[in-house]
Formats: C-alpha cells, sequence, structure tokens
C-alpha cells in the first residue's frame, strides 16, 4: 500500500470530501469549505473515490522540476567555487563563472548550493539594525515634535501648510494655518504654545533649513573667530529663549506629529468644510475650538504629573522675531533693499558708523536697537509678514518721492546801450607824450 504523506490543506481536502462523498455534505456545502466551485467539487470527488486520498496530492510532487539545472552543473560549480573562487562573494562569484567558465547561473541559487555545501561568501552580511521604540517623556513639556504638512485643508482652492506641534508626553496639539511653511509661521506656533502652557525645554524637528543652517559645517573666519555656528532665525530665537533643538533624521522618529497630520486630515478638513470656512482668516479662527475639543478626546495625562513647562520671560516677543544688523550711515538712516530708514530724530545721541539691530515683529512693526535698547521705530509690513530681508523689502510701503523745487526765476537782464565812440580832449592825459609824463626828464 502505498503510504502518501499529506499537508495541513490537504488533510481537510481529504476530510471534506471523505463527509461528502458519505452523504453528510451536499456539493453546494462543501465548494465554501474547499474554496472551489461546485464543478471543481465534484471533479475532486469523483478523482477521490476513484483513487482515494491519493486524489488531493498534486501529481508533481516528487518530480524533478523541467526547468531544474541537472546534479552534475551543481557538482562542477560547488567544485570550481570551492577550488578558484572560494574568495569570491556571491554576486562576484557569479560574474566569474559566467565569464571564465561559460556557466549561466542566478545569484540566489549560487547562494543556496554554497550555503548547503558549507562554503559560504566571505564576505560578511551586516546585521540588521534594530530599531526600538522609544518611550515618549514622562512630563510635559519636556519634548515637543513640530513639523508642517501640506493639504488641501479647505477642501477647495490652493494648497495650505498647517503648521502644528504635539507634546510628547500628553499628545496635546498645537496648530495654525500657513500659506507657506516658513520661519514666521513656526515663530508664531511657538508664541501660541508659550501663551497656552509655556516654554517647553526642546524641540524635535526634521533637519529643515528652516530649524538648522546649512552653512553650520562650513563657517565663515569672522563666525570661528567668535565661537558661534551660523544660525538660522529660528535657531537664534529657540537659543535666546534657552530652549534646545533635537534634529530627527527620519519621519518615523518623529511618528507622532506625523501621525496627528494623518487624523487631522481626515477630522479638520469635514469639519472645516462642514462649518463653511472659506478662507485662512477664517480656518485660522476656528482651529482653538477645535483643538480643544480634540485634546479633550485624544491627549492623554504623562508618567510625571509635574510639569516640565518654563514660564515665558517679559521679552517673549523679542526673542520671537526676525532680528536684521545694519551699519548706520552719517544721515542716520539704514539701508533695507532699495529703502532708506531713518533710525531717530534729530536732538538724540548720535549712532552714526554703528551697528544695530532691525528687529521685525510678527505684526509687521519695524523697531530699531542698539546694545539692547530701542531707540526708534520704523514701518509696519502689511499683511502676512515673510521670512527674508528681500521679501520684506518689497513689502515695505514705498514712499511717494518729493516733488522737484521750482526752478528759480531767470535774471533779467537789461539791454544793451549802443557804444557811442568818444574821442578824447586834446589835453587829455592820453595825448600828452611819454617824455612829458616822466618825472626825471622834468
Amino acid at each position: 500500500m502505498k503510504q502518501v504523506t499529506l499537508t495541513v490543506q490537504e488533510h481537510k481536502t481529504l476530510e471534506v470530501l471523505t463527509r461528502l462523498d458519505a452523504g453528510q455534505f451536499t456539493a453546494a456545502q462543501a465548494a465554501p469549505l474547499l474554496g472551489r466551485s461546485l464543478r471543481q467539487v465534484r471533479r475532486k470527488l469523483q478523482a477521490f473515490r476513484a483513487q482515494g486520498a491519493t486524489a488531493v496530492v498534486h501529481h508533481n510532487r516528487g518530480r524533478t522540476p523541467h526547468n531544474a539545472l541537472s546534479p552534475s552543473l551543481r557538482a562542477r560549480i560547488e567544485e570550481l567555487v570551492k577550488a578558484k573562487y572560494s574568495a569570491f562573494n556571491h554576486h562576484h562569484a557569479q560574474e566569474m563563472l559566467a565569464l571564465h567558465e561559460g556557466i549561466q547561473v542566478s545569484v540566489s541559487t549560487l547562494r543556496r548550493w554554497r550555503l548547503q555545501a558549507d562554503l559560504p561568501s566571505p564576505r560578511k552580511r551586516r546585521p540588521g539594525k534594530k530599531h526600538l521604540r522609544r518611550e515618549p517623556r514622562p512630563q510635559a513639556g519636556m519634548l515637543l515634535q513640530i513639523d508642517a504638512s501640506p493639504f488641501a485643508w479647505l477642501g477647495q482652492g490652493p494648497s495650505l501648510n498647517l503648521v502644528a506641534g504635539i507634546d510628547d508626553a500628553t499628545n496635546e496639539a498645537f496648530a495654525l494655518l500657513r500659506e507657506q511653511e516658513d520661519t514666521v509661521g513656526y515663530l508664531q506656533l511657538l508664541r501660541q504654545v508659550a501663551h497656552a502652557r509655556g516654554l517647553p525645554l526642546s524641540l524635535y524637528s526634521d533637519r529643515h533649513s528652516i530649524f538648522f543652517s546649512p552653512r553650520a559645517q562650513q563657517p565663515t573666519v569672522e563666525e570661528q573667530l567668535a565661537g558661534q555656528l551660523p544660525q538660522t532665525q529660528f535657531g537664534r530665537a529657540m537659543q535666546e529663549l534657552g530652549i534646545g533643538m533635537i534634529p530627527a533624521h527620519s519621519p518615523q522618529a518623529k511618528g507622532r506629529v506625523e501621525r496627528l497630520f494623518n487624523t487631522l486630515q481626515d477630522r479638520l478638513t469635514n469639519e472645516l468644510q462642514l462649518a463653511g470656512v472659506q478662507t485662512m482668516e477664517e480656518a485660522n479662527a476656528f482651529l482653538p475650538e477645535f483643538l480643544r475639543r480634540y485634546n479633550a478626546g485624544f491627549a492623554h495625562d504623562p508618567a510625571d504629573p509635574t510639569p516640565a513647562w518654563r514660564p515665558s520671560p517679559a521679552d517673549l516677543d523679542q526673542c520671537l522675531c526676525l532680528k536684521f544688523t545694519r551699519g548706520v550711515a552719517p544721515d542716520h538712516a539704514v539701508s533695507f533693499g532699495p529703502h532708506r530708514l531713518p533710525v531717530c530724530g534729530r536732538g538724540g545721541p548720535s549712532y552714526a558708523r554703528k551697528r544695530i539691530e532691525i528687529h521685525v515683529a510678527l505684526d509687521g512693526q519695524f523697531t530699531y536697537w542698539y546694545r539692547g535698547t530701542c531707540i526708534g521705530r520704523g514701518p509696519v509690513v502689511p499683511g502676512p509678514v515673510p521670512a527674508t530681508d528681500r521679501e520684506l523689502a518689497k513689502r515695505l510701503p514705498l514712499k511717494a518721492p518729493a516733488p522737484a523745487p521750482a526752478p528759480p526765476p531767470a535774471p533779467v537782464r537789461k539791454p544793451k546801450s549802443p557804444r557811442v565812440p568818444v574821442t578824447p580832449a586834446p589835453d587829455h592825459p592820453w595825448r600828452r607824450s611819454a617824455v612829458a609824463k616822466s618825472p626825471r626828464l622834468r
């Protein structure tokens, strides 16, 4: 009697066919159990009645595939690899066999034969890295993950950027909408967080040039002598506030804020459309109430109830702003793009040929500072505040040129009188001779 070894699936098929042959099942009931059509079930039942249990076994089992390589070729390859190509890795050995021996074999087959023949590759494979799950911070305010997501948040119209942050310990979210991902948007986000909770101990972000200067690896000579690395506007603000910045090397590293965007793209978008919000200003006005309800449902208590948020300083707005350094000209004005901005009026101290700081607040107000003291106020940028001095200069209103003074009237010249020849008198001195005029000859 022939012995047959069945797999789990084949054993299940045999049991169903046995009950079907005994009348316990109908063919219609057995079809869904076997995952076959009614016609195939009847065909298998007919084969089972004729051949028995061997009918459920595939007939190609135990046969050599038609495309299998011959054992003699395998033996020859193993001999060549052992004698000539033992120092070659799998890919290199496969190339050498094709080049010098005329043997075509795939890399995977060669690798399997070498391992079975105890002829491993001399080049060791690097073991896979283990990515352990990072535990969240125990206290609220210890780490804030920040990022921006471009998306059609209003459903229709242009794509907007949702600048968001999420507390690593509690999953509390903060967000606002901007036309683009820029420095001013992140400064506004930090200002929102500072007013709501306080200042976090550190930020976790990607390595965007908004956060980390691309020139940090190539500082200038002046920066090296001063012991300072190149900073962005955002990095400078965080240093002044004492907030550490941690760069993430992959999106998965800051997975909490990435998952936040995935959730908000579903919930926030639908609620904005339901509320009939059509502009970015209306959406930013809608966000506080939405985030209050969102945090009530998704935020949780931290492991340590003691918060790590730090109180905001009194000069918070002087840190969360844009700063540019300019030199004051002798006329007490600074150059800002095509503009000449007067620093201060007459009667005060002179700042000519000194370096001052131009602070641009998040509301667009220009102020001038010298050694920590405000020495004057400047113009206001209308509309959203851009992040670069070039764009700021374009937004500043141009002053109308002063009208040129009227030219002075041309002087009225008197008409020249006609020249009349004059004949000298007979006794005129011109008529006396030079001898008569000489005192020596008198």
